[in-house]
This record gives structure tokens, sequence and C-alpha cells, in this order.
């Protein structure tokens, strides 16, 4: 659990690939339940932004950089979040538009009768007919910005062979995955 609650230390290459499987693993997962129980369940994947900020810090302590560092990288995240929102529901003919102009007339419709109930109903059913139409397009948009990320993390954090302020080096140091 170190792994993903503690930025303090270091992590190799293979440990922070296995530790973003199993974080992608879990958002994937999360967004799938969600889709298809109840769109607010995807709130919970607010608890694993720790895990991924402690992940990809220790990757930059292993290369004897600074943690502040992952700053770029959510900023990084963000702008690749934000372009691949734009392209990728279009490719899968998801009008986001016309879906959320839709969800609005049906909830005035159900409004108008007086009704909180049926108005809050059409609501919540109208969100997770969104979800699941958004569920590929944001797995896929999941996959890609955790490869890019991945390949950049790896461009940029050469392992130090040598003890540093982080830690000792990996020849000092346990790899397993804890």
């Amino acid at each position: 659990m170190e792994l993903f609650l503690s930025p303090n230390g270091r992590i190799d290459q293979p440990t922070y690939w296995r530790a973003v499987l199993i974080l992608f693993g879990i958002s994937a997962a999360l967004n799938v339940v969600s889709a298809f129980v109840s769109p607010f369940l995807g709130f919970a994947g607010i608890l694993f932004i720790w895990p991924w900020i402690a992940v990809h810090v220790k990757r930059f302590h292993d290369s004897g950089k600074t943690g502040w560092l992952v700053l770029a990288v959510i900023v990084l995240a963000f702008i690749l979040s934000w372009v691949l929102g734009l392209v990728l529901p279009g490719l899968f003919g998801v009008d986001q538009a016309a879906l959320q102009a839709e969800m609005q007339r049906e909830i005035e419709q159900a409004a108008a009768s007086g009704n909180p109930a049926a108005a809050m109903t059409v609501a919540m059913e109208a969100t997770r007919d969104m979800s699941q139409r958004m569920l590929l397009p944001g797995l896929i948009q999941g996959v890609i910005m955790t490869g890019l990320i991945g390949v950049f993390m790896g461009a940029i954090n050469k392992t130090d062979p040598n003890d540093n302020q982080y830690g000792p080096g990996p020849a000092g140091a346990s790899s397993t995955f804890v």
C-alpha cells in the first residue's frame, strides 16, 4: 500500500508500470460500473488521484528529480484529456451537445408535470444513458492518456544507478511491488 499512498522513496520502471496498470484497471472498472449502475459512482475516482500522484512522484525521484515535476504531468494530462475529449466522442458517433439538449428537454418536460420525483428519475436515466454512450470513448481516452504519459515518463526519467537524496540506488533498493 505504501507504493500508492506515500510519495516518499523511489520506484523503478517495471514497478511503475505495474502500479500504473493496477490504477488504470481500477479506474476502468469504476467507469464501467458507474455507467451501468449509477453515474455518481464515478465520483469515487477522486479517491485515486493521490495514488496516481504518489506513483509518479516516486518515478521522478528514481531519476533524482524533484517530485514537484508531477505538476507538469498533471498539466499534460489535462491538455491530453481536453483534446481527446473533443475528438474521440465524435469518432464514435456520440454528439454530446445533442445528448445534453435532449436530456435538458426531457427533464424540463418531467418537471413541468409538477412531480419532482419524476424529474429526478428522468435526470438519472438520461445521465446513465449518456454515461453508457460515452463509456467506450472514455475508456479509449484513458488507454491513450495512460500510454502517452507513460512514454513521456519513460523518456524523461532514466533510473539513477546511484543512491540519491530520495533513497538507495537499484542495487541497494528492493524493487519488489510493495
